[in-house]
């Protein structure tokens, strides 16, 4: 395994924000064209490597949540596990990617397809405009071994803006509170786990006082649960200032806006949460983050991640959020929709699950409340059969994120087995499907000749 975290290593070193993977799409493009592969790319930043005997396309997403604008990973090994300090590891999905480059130097017969800015709404598979050749997709991004995944939940973001009404106020004095370090979480993994949301959080203790409202913000990133949010205001003189609350540094303030108690009452009911449980799996059905809230231009603007494990449930659970924020006056804009994957348990998959029980000597089916490229790219080849599996990452989406490093060694074992096997059945099946008895026309052939006279 030294090879393999010698690449992940490199990997790191590299920046691959969501956004500004630049650097990173060059890195496996030239990758590629020196182990003898074949690089195409879109517009998108998606990229494709091919191999002229390949029977399976291995995929992963090569960009990474950054909760900085570019981390300097240093990474940290301790008990079996690695992180990164301070810093989500990317282990979502370098670990796949890192395998893939493996592979690729290992001179695997197989395809390769990296695509861009999953983690910003699988922005670069719904732009896919690269052909995947073989038959079957083997995603490598799942986070949690003995698993193979045949299901996920689809998506979309609802922005919306609020027109708020200024007052203008000279020589007030203005307070600020902030909710710092609260534990964060994935958006869809964690949205069941009961993580205190800071945007709600401050907004109830706002509300305990008599305030007027100058500033609000909150969250980092629409996948992520809020860990902090801060506000800025004026309080009647002589009026009980808790201890949460300190006088703000900054007094150039000249307003406030007149529907605090409004704006208040909309942030604190705000959807967020499970919404509805999925009892095949013991996961989410429907959920809803508030994943962040600004006030800009004396416009009060949330954004929300709604997921749902089929069409019906996001259509519901859409209506449900649009009549809320409908109800506050707010204008709802729509962005990064994409479908879900609803089960398929394929005789890929079936074939798939006996490699990982091989290798874990258990394996389950699970469906994951989060998105998969395998989603997407099923709505756009619907004929091919898509299967995903991973290695034990936990705190993706925080700086408590770490990867097991045992379960990786398993994971590399599980991809070549199911390499070489796929390869062996194609040619199998080839071959029976040369050798079957001939299923022609030509009774069907006389008797329409005889039907003709």
């Amino acid at each position: 395994m030294e090879v393999f975290w010698n690449i992940f290593r490199q990997i790191c070193e590299i920046p691959r924000c969501s956004g500004h993977a630049l650097e990173m799409e060059t890195f496996i493009r030239n990758w590629a064209k020196t182990n003898g592969y074949v690089p195409k790319s879109d517009k998108a930043g998606n990229i494709i490597c091919y191999h002229n005997e390949a029977t399976l396309t291995l995929q992963s997403h090569y960009d990474m949540l950054c909760l900085d604008e570019v981390p300097n990973l240093e990474l940290i090994e301790k008990m079996g596990k690695l992180c990164a300090t301070e810093s989500t590891l990317g282990a979502d999905s370098g670990v796949g990617v890192a395998m893939m480059l493996l592979a690729m130097q290992d001179k695997k017969p197989v395809d390769f397809l990296f695509t861009a800015d999953k983690e910003i709404g699988l922005v670069g598979v719904r732009a896919l405009e690269l052909t995947v050749k073989t038959k079957h997709v083997l995603n490598l991004n799942a986070q949690e071994s003995e698993t193979v995944y045949t299901a996920c939940a689809g998506g979309l973001d609802l922005i919306g803006t609020l027109e708020l009404n200024r007052v203008r106020i000279e020589g007030a004095k203005y307070y600020e509170c902030s909710i710092d370090n609260l534990p964060g979480g994935h958006s869809s993994l964690d949205i069941d786990k009961n993580i205190p949301n800071a945007n709600l959080e401050i907004v109830k203790l706002l509300q305990k006082s008599d305030i007027k409202l100058t500033g609000i913000s909150g969250g980092q990133l629409r996948n992520t649960i809020s860990k902090s949010a801060k506000a800025l205001f004026i309080m009647e003189e002589g009026a009980h200032v808790p201890s949460q609350f300190k006088e703000a540094e900054n007094q150039e303030n000249v307003h406030y806006y007149a529907d605090t108690e409004s704006i208040l009452l909309g942030l604190v009911n705000m959807p967020h949460g499970v919404k509805k449980d999925n009892n095949i799996y013991n996961i989410p059905h429907n959920s809803v983050n508030f994943a962040q809230m600004k006030i800009e231009d004396h416009k009060l603007i949330v954004e929300l991640s709604l997921r749902a494990m089929d069409g019906v449930g996001m259509i519901q659970l859409e209506e449900q959020t649009r009549s809320y924020l409908d109800n506050f006056r707010f204008k709802i804009k729509e962005e990064n929709v994409y479908p879900a994957w609803i089960v398929e348990k394929s005789e890929f998959a079936q074939r798939l699950s006996s490699a990982v029980e091989e290798v874990e000597g258990f394996v389950e089916f699970k469906a994951l409340h989060a998105g998969l490229e395998c989603a997407v790219l099923k709505r756009k080849a619907p004929k091919l059969e898509y299967a995903s599996i991973g290695a034990n990452i936990t705190g993706s989406n925080t700086p408590r994120e770490s990867v097991d490093m045992g379960s990786v060694a398993r994971f590399k074992e599980i991809v070549y087995k199911f390499i070489d096997s796929e390869a062996a059945f194609v040619i199998e099946d080839a071959e029976a499907q040369k050798n079957k008895p001939y299923q022609g026309t030509r009774e069907k052939g006389t008797k329409n000749k005889k039907n003709r006279r």
